[in-house]
């Protein structure tokens, strides 16, 4: 596991861009996905942008800050975060099998990175779950995840491919 810690500017600059998505949400008119309550929005697009910048901050990658609504969250990469210590991975059916998912811990700006799994390896059916009713999806636990290496000095991307 690898711990990212934001700085107070950098976590500034996360907040308005999750604020930033938020309006635009609104703007557009958008709902909630997978039976998801409307008051935890603003939220989600704040903690997804501070755990998209703190996995940045670990691969060493430009983050693209508020982005187009349906892009990649960074790069070529997704990111799930949760603030459950031993929470799982979310995937649902239409995530695409070809992309790494990246499962962050924690909020607020302090983050520890567990791994990724490729969207096909982590829709198995063993993962499908449905815990709070009408909200099924694929919990893929932590220990399915590969887990990343701690960065050198003279990486790019710390990946365990």
């Amino acid at each position: 596991m690898i711990e990212v810690e934001l700085d107070y500017p950098q976590i500034m600059m996360c907040v308005y861009a999750g604020g930033v998505r938020h309006l635009q949400f609104l703007k557009r008119g958008a709902r909630p996905m997978y039976g998801k309550d409307v008051s935890t929005v603003w939220g989600e697009q704040i903690e997804g942008a501070l755990s998209e910048y703190a996995l940045a901050k670990h691969l060493n990658v430009h983050w693209e800050g508020v982005g187009v609504a349906g892009g990649n969250d960074l790069a070529e990469e997704e990111v799930r975060v949760t603030k459950l210590v031993n929470g799982s991975l979310l995937l649902h059916p239409k995530d695409q099998d070809n992309k790494r998912y990246w499962l962050l811990t924690g909020e607020n700006g302090k983050y520890t990175i567990h791994g990724y799994i490729y969207g096909k390896d982590g829709k198995q059916e063993k993962f499908w779950r449905d815990p709070v009713g009408g909200r099924p999806a694929f919990f893929v636990p932590q220990s399915a995840l590969i887990k990343p290496k701690a960065p050198t000095i003279d990486d790019k991307h710390w990946l365990d491919d």
